[in-house]
């Protein structure tokens, strides 16, 4: 798309503090849940926060059972058993979320790709 002359120019807009610290905790959140339920974290985070939802990029994370299954050529078995868990531990993440920002998560919608070894979690929030 080619910019119109009264289009005002793109500007990526600083990250105010109040934002980053709710992108921390929503991240902190998600690290607990799964260290908690799932034996061990994502090794990296990044969470993006939108008007209507949130989009969790999560990166790294296989456990041993996961990475044996995958080389044995068991890929399915490990996106089968990444969708029960994510399945699982939506409600949680959901109201940790609902937590943070202080608006009702509506829905959950998790899924992963094993490589690279990503997942992906968007939260739906309440219409305002």
């Amino acid at each position: 798309m080619t910019a119109r002359p009264e289009d005002p120019p793109a500007i990526v807009p600083e990250v105010l503090p109040r934002e980053r610290s709710e992108r921390q905790a929503i991240a902190d959140a998600i690290s607990a849940a799964y260290k908690a339920q799932y034996g061990r974290g994502p090794e990296s985070i990044k969470v993006h926060l939108n008007p209507d939802s949130v989009l969790a990029v999560l990166r790294g994370g296989f456990s041993i059972v996961e990475e044996s299954l995958r080389k044995a050529g068991r890929s399915e078995a490990v996106r089968d058993q990444r969708r029960a868990f994510g399945d699982m531990i939506a409600p949680t993440l959901g109201v940790a979320v609902s937590e943070v920002l202080g608006r009702e998560v509506v829905a959950v919608l998790a899924d992963t790709c094993q490589d690279p070894d990503l997942g992906a979690i968007v939260l739906v929030l309440e219409r305002p």
